[in-house]
């Protein structure tokens, strides 16, 4: 089964997700990235506010096409109780041309059920697996159950 996960990533906690993901599935990977600077404590505070209100990011080119995958697996972290900007329009942009779909998030605090609810919405139909990660144990490597149960999902969705 060919597989993408395609994520965004500030602090590098979403990056380090996927790439252990995309290594225990053997995907391709695809970060997105915004023209908008969300660095130091100034993008921080940008990026809660652009996630709170729902604003689209001006996402630079990719060079995957979901349509092109068996599987996308698309990976956010959680800004301000939700998903952020980047994975906001990409999904709004790609959801229709994925024949199936995964998703994760990262946080640090809380919000990632109404995270993956929100993204299952704008799949319109629901994920093949879904996976919560905390910023902490991403970190210190833990979660190993539950990237392995979802790894698990997503090898079945074939």
């Amino acid at each position: 089964m060919k597989t993408l996960i395609v994520f965004y990533s500030r602090t590098g906690c979403t990056r380090r997700a996927a790439h252990e993901l995309a290594a225990q599935l053997g995907a391709d990977t695809e970060e997105l990235r915004e023209a908008a600077d969300r660095s130091g404590p100034g993008g921080y505070l940008l990026a809660g506010r652009d996630a709170m209100q729902k604003r689209p990011a001006v996402l630079q080119p990719t060079t995957r096409q979901p349509g092109d995958y068996d599987l996308v697996i698309i990976g956010t972290p959680v800004w301000a109780f939700t998903m952020c900007p980047a994975i906001r329009t990409w999904l709004s942009r790609e959801s229709g041309r994925m024949r199936r779909a995964a998703v994760f998030c990262t946080q640090g605090g809380c919000g990632a059920e109404r995270t993956l609810r929100e993204m299952e919405q704008m799949l319109g139909r629901p994920p093949v697996a879904r996976l919560i990660l905390r910023d902490k144990d991403i970190r210190g490597g833990g979660c190993v159950d539950a990237r392995t149960t979802f790894t698990a999902a997503c090898r079945m969705a074939d």
